[in-house]
């Protein structure tokens, strides 16, 4: 297979076999769903990780039911980028934003106090509708080029655009980037948010590959597409959010700004670290999780404990397909999203129940699939009165609590 990036050569890092598409979600247990190869790759020339197949995001965000919570953790993630715009000046109270796939608006609603007009692009006819509803302008529309040029006719350019986890969720970077150097001032700049490849990679967190993320973006590989687009990479943060995350902040080529020392530090570290052996180890790891996983969730089911899965993410869904999990061993998922709930996930047909238990009994223990909100669900269960059931949480490692 050839780089979607650079067009180099790849080769497979791991083949997590067929699985539904993590967010399509079942009305009922009679309802099919089409299941695709999850299988991960990687281009030497450009440290480019990539899905090898990638669907349709037509399909993929036609009736999307991922709503971001509103998560204490979250709202302080929020708290610590924005201070990072603000204090490097890459936003202020001049600054009119966009931001690509802004879902309900939590985020843009957190920076409105600190910039001068917001407005967000989300596909998903149901999410922009319940951004709309809370006061956040958001287009339903696929970000483009030609709806760049629409805007920047209709309402001027602006000065930053945001994509926060999304940017890796369209089969071709390129077309996004054409749209943003269209709409971007020249003195702008553009923020991308993603799950850092080598957090990843060095987490084992394989639950990530899913048919939304079509890109594991690394230093090397973020810069390379930048630069192929006219656009530099200047600065980075890290974060802990969502198991290891990156901030990459670009702008035009034709910008003066020098590369930040954080730049530096961590591509040097990157480029010591992403390497094949990495990636074997990643692989390897990935199967020595499911079949220590399976043994603990075996060895419940033979004591005649119960189990629930707790949070219905994308990343729980590709956990459970690749453990070969189903509505046999594990009855219930808990999720706190209102409309997940009555549904079942696809592949294996798991009820989404709320959190109240009201007609069902608790659980011996729940399997944390939603493991990057770990602390606050585990409170949130202790706070309710339910000091009885245990959490298996799967990563980084393997243990109960």
């Amino acid at each position: 297979m050839n780089c979607r990036i650079c067009s180099g050569y790849t080769r497979t890092i791991i083949d997590l076999g067929i699985s539904p598409p993590a967010n399509s979600l079942l009305d009922n247990t009679r309802q099919s769903v089409c299941s695709y190869p999850l299988v991960l790759e990687y281009c030497n020339s450009c440290c480019n990780i990539q899905l090898r197949d990638c669907l349709d995001s037509r399909d993929l965000y036609k009736n999307y039911l991922y709503v971001t919570p509103d998560s204490k953790m979250l709202n302080e993630h929020y708290e610590y980028l924005t201070r990072f715009l603000l204090s490097n000046k890459y936003i202020n109270s001049d600054s009119k934003v966009l931001e690509i796939g802004s879902n309900i608006g939590l985020y843009l609603n957190h920076i409105r106090p600190f910039v001068k007009e917001i407005l967000g692009v989300d596909p998903a006819e149901n999410i922009a509708k319940l951004a709309n509803a809370k006061g956040v302008h958001t287009i339903c529309e696929f970000f483009s080029k030609e709806l760049a040029m629409d805007l920047r006719n209709s309402k001027g350019k602006v000065d930053t655009i945001i994509a926060r986890h999304c940017f890796a969720h369209n089969a071709s970077p390129h077309d996004l980037l054409k749209g943003v150097k269209v709409l971007l001032d020249e003195g702008g700049v553009f923020v991308i948010e993603n799950a850092y490849a080598l957090n990843t990679i060095e987490n084992n967190e394989f639950d990530q590959i899913y048919h939304e993320h079509m890109f594991y973006y690394s230093i090397q590989s973020m810069t390379k597409v930048l630069e192929m687009n006219g656009f530099k990479l200047i600065d980075i943060l890290i974060s802990l959010v969502h198991g290891g995350s990156i901030v990459f902040i670009a702008k035009h080529i034709s910008s003066k700004n020098s590369i930040s020392n954080s730049l530096r530090t961590h591509l040097q570290y990157e480029k010591e670290k992403l390497n094949m052996n990495t990636l074997a180890r990643f692989s390897s790891n990935a199967f020595t999780l499911k079949e220590d996983l399976l043994k603990t969730i075996n060895a419940i089911n033979q004591r005649k404990e119960t189990i629930y899965s707790y949070g219905a993410t994308a990343k729980g869904n590709t956990l459970l397909n690749f453990l070969g999990l189903d509505n046999s061993i594990i009855k219930y998922c808990v999720d706190s999203t209102s409309i997940k709930q009555g549904k079942y996930l696809p592949g294996s047909k798991i009820k989404i129940i709320n959190e109240d238990f009201k007609d069902v009994e608790r659980p011996d223990y729940f399997l944390l699939t939603a493991w990057n909100y770990k602390d606050e669900i585990i409170t949130k269960v202790r706070n309710k009165g339910n000091k009885d059931s245990a959490f298996i949480v799967p990563f980084p490692t393997l243990h109960i609590i």
